[in-house]
């Protein structure tokens, strides 16, 4: 196991998960805005760190710094440039003839939504990531008339399945290095990877049917469910054996690509016999008809026909990545250690920025140009940069605060031993029924961190040792283990707060936990479950 010194007590357990049953309990609970429930989850944090945890004052400052650092230049530099992005979008009014562009593709509202919730955020998921889909996707939900609770929820379900292997296939890389994994070794993790995934790719279909219409719309998008999760769960399992790097990219292409060829079969050319309440009413919907007759789709995407363009251009060509990363912003950190000797190491170069190779970048240019497009074209009215800014940031304040406090616990709890006296507790506490588990830890990374890949960081030498212990499958449990943090980016606060923000909704994060939190649940014990037949 992780060599520390941080006593596994029951009495550290609980001291470990109060702060997390806290947050939950604000949010979920009490319905707290995630600004206030981070900042006085934080301050518990800070309190278990000191007290039970042995930490020294200059431990908590420099741990404070990391927080602060990664929210920045992890997630607030994605959350301000999409917030842009949305506002130039809607100044323009061209969210209006997008919808109709979608309609003549499809007049199926079902399919509609799975196009953008499922194909194209798991598109997204696979060239950027970085919460790029969810801060993307939501808005172009409440775009075509879907509801903003029910916006976010769609794009957090419907984009996280691609998350182990998509963004460059970055948290599977993170999972092989920690771990070490030989050839055959990682051959065999990525294929139970690709069928965990498969199942989660399959549940995402499904949860976004039962979102939209319950059991009758799961009936109506059953035939779209099968023919895109076999593109993108299964193209993700064959994938597995063959690329790492462009796994994430090729499934995702393929599953976004698919619905415009479903859109033209008996199946979905006629609107949808659905009743669903997830959409606003038609006479809530503004519609200007001058910029829809002027404006057409294509014109309207502008903004994000540019951003993929950008991405691609710069993401899957080596040498132009490899040129745009040697600029890197990083601060310097140097060792810092508990009164119980937990140990993080000197980072020279701590969450190293690569602002030229960033889906923030992309973000930001994609808006400056599609506002120079929308402007050239007449479609911003005198005074439009000026309301743009002021709704910018306005949306942007709020969602600073909470992200910074959030991202400082979250550091906080893994760089004091926290996090992992958390996960061992449950090892030891299960035992043989660890196996079953193994999806909760991922999950319980990825809500801590916000991410897969620190998630598959910090657990993955742990599930890794957990497996050999009890004898277990070590190839099934790693998988669980990177899986389960793929469904944790569905409730990890981070990216809920991405979609709210974006969206207008700054404040019921709580809601959105509510259901997703159900979805991320479910996935790990059906994953669990089946970890058990094979570990």
């Amino acid at each position: 196991m992780l060599d520390f010194a941080v006593p596994i007590t029951m009495g550290n357990w609980i001291l470990a998960f109060i702060p997390i049953v806290i947050l939950l309990a604000l949010l979920v609970g009490f319905r707290w805005g995630a600004a206030e429930a981070g900042a006085l989850t934080w301050f518990i944090v800070v309190l278990v760190a000191v007290f039970a945890y042995k930490t020294p004052l200059n431990t908590l400052a420099l741990e404070t710094v990391k927080g602060v650092w990664s929210a920045v230049f992890s997630i607030l530099v994605v959350v301000w440039p999409a917030i842009l992005i949305y506002e130039v979008t809607n100044e323009a009014g061209a969210f209006e003839p997008f919808r109709k562009g979608m309609e003549r593709v499809t007049p199926n509202r079902l399919l509609q939504i799975m196009a953008f919730a499922w194909g194209f955020a798991g598109f997204l998921q696979g060239v950027t990531g970085f919460g790029v889909p969810v801060a993307i996707c939501a808005p172009l939900l409440v775009g075509i008339g879907v509801r903003p609770l029910q916006a976010v929820i769609l794009a957090l379900v419907g984009h996280a399945w691609n998350n182990t292997f998509g963004t460059i296939a970055v948290a599977w890389l993170a999972l092989k290095d920690v771990t070490q994994l030989s050839g055959a070794e990682a051959a065999a993790t990525a294929l139970y990877s690709g069928a965990f995934i498969w199942m989660f790719n399959i549940v995402a279909g499904l949860t976004i049917c039962w979102i939209y219409g319950k059991a009758k719309a799961i009936k109506e998008g059953l035939p779209a469910v099968v023919i895109i999760s076999l593109l993108q769960g299964g193209g993700t399992l064959v994938l597995s054996q063959w690329n790492d790097v462009v796994n994430g990219f090729i499934a995702g292409t393929m599953g976004f690509l698919i619905i415009f060829v479903l859109g033209r079969t008996n199946w979905y050319n006629k609107p949808s016999s659905v009743k669903t309440d997830i959409f606003i009413d038609d006479d809530q919907i503004t519609s200007d008809a001058a910029t829809e007759d002027k404006m057409g789709f294509h014109l309207a995407f502008s903004p994000y026909y540019i951003l993929l363009t950008l991405t691609l251009g710069i993401l899957l060509i080596a040498p132009i990545k490899n040129a745009l990363s040697v600029w890197k912003w990083s601060i310097p950190i140097p060792e810092t250690a508990t009164g119980y000797g937990f140990v993080n190491p000197e980072a020279a170069a701590y969450g190293a920025f690569t602002p030229l190779a960033h889906g923030a970048t992309f973000l930001l240019a994609s808006a400056l140009i599609g506002y120079l497009i929308y402007n050239s074209k007449g479609f911003i009215e005198p005074g439009g940069m000026g309301r743009i800014m002021a709704r910018t940031i306005e949306k942007c304040i709020p969602a600073t605060i909470a992200m910074v406090s959030l991202t400082a616990l979250s550091v906080l709890m893994r760089d004091t031993g926290q996090a992992a006296v958390l996960a061992y507790g449950v090892g030891t506490a299960t035992g043989g029924f660890y196996a079953f588990m193994a999806p909760f830890v991922g999950i319980l990374g990825a809500f801590m961190t916000g991410s897969n890949t620190a998630a598959n960081i910090l657990f993955g030498s742990f599930q890794q040792t957990a497996a050999q212990v009890i004898g277990s499958n070590e190839a099934a449990i790693l998988a669980a283990q990177t899986a389960g943090a793929a469904a944790g980016n569905t409730i990890a606060p981070g990216n809920v707060l991405l979609g709210t923000t974006t969206v207008g909704l700054l404040g019921k994060e709580g809601d959105v936990l509510r259901v997703t939190m159900v979805v991320a649940l479910g996935l790990a014990a059906v994953i669990g479950i089946a970890v058990m037949f094979v570990a």
